[in-house]
């Protein structure tokens, strides 16, 4: 069997890359509400590693308690000997140092945990320096896209060097290296506050650099999800819509059948073909960049936005090399298909996540 888990502290354990790192408030509380989102993606027959605080979901309160019943919800007492001999493999929402630390407490046996040198780069590639080297491959590739391609990443080791991009773009987005969820993102004008600066020499101090996009007005945030096989191959799995607070926020996904997506995304873009051109170049773009150095889920945010001279296109604002609420409302969506679940069954701790097209209230 798998064995699955949550860690809402991915992205800030990447940051503080230490195994003694103790997580945020906000990243423990969120570990325990949203501990049964495996039920998601896990098969019949596996398992979910749930935090002690959290309650299993035959304690959550549906109209025929189908979320998660064919799965073994394990607090960590329950991981016993006889429970990891039948583990296979460990499937968390992303893998970084402080995980390997809890699972070896936990009992797991080395043959399940990746190596050292396997973490360290998957947080190289977690980095926003990937937007960073990215960006301008994809750019490159799509020319000729019938939307204006736009978008420009610049990686800061200095105060100096932020202030000097201002000299050429009034205003910035200034992104921390390692953060999630549209934390750790701020704008910044020609003339940054004393308060902003001080922010800025915190990041480079703590994370090294800090990446610098020029700031848009954003018309419609969006996402491709994909999944990198250990072939090399990265395929294209679905579209993503997501609701962001006008800080940049995440707020939640849309669940809808992958046509409704499509078209929403044909009618966003102009054209099925163009769509088809986008998914192809993006998976063969990452399937020669990531050259099978991470296997698992990704997605890539983009957004089109709005220009002097009209609706126009950044094919890649971030990239997230682990499991995705994107990711999570597409199996969503598959299983409510199928005829496995309806909105109801969701618990209601988890099911405010997700905005619900008519075809699933």
């Amino acid at each position: 069997m798998k064995l699955h888990l949550f860690n809402p502290s991915h992205d800030e354990a990447l940051a503080a890359h230490s195994p003694y790192y103790y997580p945020s408030g906000a990243a423990r509380k969120l570990a325990v509400e949203w501990s049964l989102l495996p039920a998601i993606w896990a098969e019949a027959g596996d398992a979910v590693w749930i935090p002690e605080e959290a309650t299993k979901p035959d304690g959550e309160k549906t109209e025929t308690n189908a979320w998660g019943k064919e799965l073994n919800w394990l607090h960590t007492r329950e991981l016993t000997a006889a429970v990891w001999n039948d583990v296979e493999e460990i499937v968390p929402w992303g893998w970084d140092l402080l995980l390997y630390h809890q699972l070896r407490k936990a009992g797991a046996p080395e043959k399940l945990l990746p190596q050292a040198e396997e973490l360290q780069t998957l947080r190289t590639l977690s980095s926003r320096q990937t937007t960073t080297e990215v960006l301008p491959l994809l750019k490159e590739s799509l020319k000729g896209f019938p939307l204006p391609l736009v978008g420009e990443s610049f990686l800061a080791h200095s105060e100096a060097e932020v202030l000097q991009q201002l000299e050429h773009h009034p205003t910035l987005m200034v992104k921390a290296l390692w953060s999630c969820s549209g934390r750790g993102v701020f704008r910044i004008h020609r003339t940054p506050t004393a308060s902003e600066c001080g922010r800025i020499r915190k990041l480079i101090r703590e994370q090294g650099a800090v990446e610098l996009q020029p700031a848009y007005e954003r018309d419609t945030d969006f996402a491709l999800e994909f999944t990198a096989a250990a072939t090399g191959e990265v395929r294209y799995e679905g579209f993503s819509y997501f609701v962001t607070h006008p800080t940049g926020q995440y707020a939640g996904n849309l669940v809808a059948s992958p046509e409704a997506l499509a078209a929403q995304t044909t009618e966003l873009i102009g054209s099925a073909e163009a769509v088809g051109t986008l998914c192809h170049t993006m998976a063969q773009q990452f399937s020669h960049y990531l050259a099978g150095r991470y296997v698992g889920p990704l997605g890539v945010d983009l957004m089109t936005v709005r220009t002097e001279t009209g609706k126009a296109l950044m094919p890649c604002v971030e990239v997230n090399l682990r499991r995705t609420m994107g990711h999570t409302a597409l199996h969503l969506a598959q299983k409510m298909d199928e005829g496995q679940l309806k909105a109801t069954d969701i618990p209601m701790s988890i099911r405010k996540l997700w905005y619900f097209c008519a075809q699933y209230t």
